[in-house]
């Protein structure tokens, strides 16, 4: 599986007024062409902070589930936003990190992920569930069951470096989708 058909595959189980939060580069770029939707929150150059944004639109937004889309490169820049997700546990977080042992934006450089159980690190710093997922089937169902799971729940999410879409710059500026995004709030 790489990154676009996981990406597919979970926006595909959005029923409609979950937010989604992207990292940037890739990540919010594929998501954007598979799905747009004003409930989406897209980071244009803010690497390693998606997870630091979601954390606090979920305590913003308490009842309304809030996804984070994720990336190896980016949660290895952020980690002690792992411990502070754990500590505060902020029931409706769902975090999954798409790890393709590379920063696939820059390059393809390698992230030191293979050597580092990310999952493990974030059900020690206190997520209510973590898991490694390598399989599309495992992560729809996973995935489908966090949808109505306390959280926060943490999905590593082993995907390829094929890339299967070539992607143009999201053609909103960051304050549109600011913009674009409080008005789900209204």
């Amino acid at each position: 599986m790489n990154r676009w058909e996981a990406i597919r595959l979970v926006i595909d189980k959005l029923s409609g007024d979950e937010l989604l939060i992207h990292a940037n580069g890739a990540i919010s770029r594929e998501s954007f062409f598979c799905r747009d939707r004003r409930e989406n929150f897209y980071l244009l150059g803010s690497m390693g902070l998606a997870s630091s944004v979601a954390l606090g639109v979920a305590l913003s937004q308490p009842q309304r589930k809030v996804i984070v889309l994720d990336g190896d490169g980016n949660i290895l820049m952020g980690l002690g936003n792992l411990a502070l997700i754990g500590a505060v546990k902020p029931p409706n977080l769902i975090h999954l990190v798409l790890d393709n042992q590379a920063y696939g934006t820059t390059g393809n450089q390698p992230t030191i992920s293979p050597h580092i159980p990310i999952y493990q690190i974030a059900q020690a710093a206190g997520y209510r569930e973590s898991y490694l997922i390598d399989q599309g089937d495992e992560l729809q169902g996973v995935f489908t069951r966090s949808l109505s799971h306390l959280g926060p729940i943490f999905i590593q999410i082993k995907v390829s470096q094929e890339v299967s879409q070539s992607c143009p710059r999201i053609p909103y500026t960051a304050r549109k989708i600011k913009e674009r995004f409080m008005t789900v709030f209204k």
